[in-house]
């Protein structure tokens, strides 16, 4: 097993005991399971286990396999080391979940993670990460006619707040989303889809495939 602390752990593992029913981080798995059903791929990198709710669910299903890293040994991940640094060989896994995990890093790791989580990644990334811009959205639902939604960010004057463990946010100054999509692509992805969760609209999901 490696070991790569350049950062430092920011969340203890109570964190997790505490908020692991709210309504926001239960709807936010519930959309990286979503994601992985979507996909139908079966061998999955989870970076960052939070509370091990992704790793205990998927092993209801025999055909995934599950590897987790993470920098915090007393999470229990597979490996512990850092996104900016994987143990792993290029390519050697179909999807890669990183859910609320690069915000806890400095913005000028945010590409070279990126880049990394490419390395290692085949077919798809799910990336999540906190957005405080403002959202305004319609829905729209006719007969015959799939449910059909539009959505707007928007933010006029950058926000200087930002959760405390957090070292970066969408939408706070310095990291509007227009500079994380040109990250995104720079770092050798395409961005298939981009939402925000509906009722918790301050996780911003990004869906995307290496080029």
């Amino acid at each position: 097993m490696k070991t790569y602390l350049k950062h430092q752990q920011q969340v203890k593992p109570s964190h997790y005991e505490n908020e692991g029913l709210a309504p926001l981080r239960i709807d936010s798995t519930s959309q990286q399971f979503r994601e992985i059903a979507s996909s139908k791929c079966q061998n999955i990198l989870e970076i960052g286990v939070g509370g091990g709710l992704v790793k205990h669910f998927l092993t209801l299903f025999p055909k995934i396999k599950h590897t987790s890293i993470d920098i915090a040994e007393d999470l229990n991940p597979d490996y512990v080391g850092s996104v900016i640094e994987m143990p792993f060989e290029d390519n050697a896994f179909e999807l890669t979940l990183c859910c609320q995990v690069l915000e806890h890093i400095p913005f000028q790791d945010f590409l070279p993670s990126l880049q990394e989580i490419r390395r290692v990644t085949q077919t798809r990334v799910v990336l999540s990460l906190p957005d405080q811009r403002r959202v305004m959205g319609v829905s729209l639902c006719l007969p015959k006619v799939p449910w059909k939604k539009w959505e707007l960010n928007y933010k006029l004057i950058p926000s200087k707040h930002k959760d405390r463990d957090h070292q970066w946010e969408i939408g706070v100054a310095g990291t509007s989303g227009a500079l994380v999509e040109k990250t995104i692509l720079e770092a050798g992805f395409t961005i298939e889809r981009q939402y925000r969760l509906e009722k918790h609209s301050w996780h911003c999901f990004y869906i995307l495939n290496p080029v």
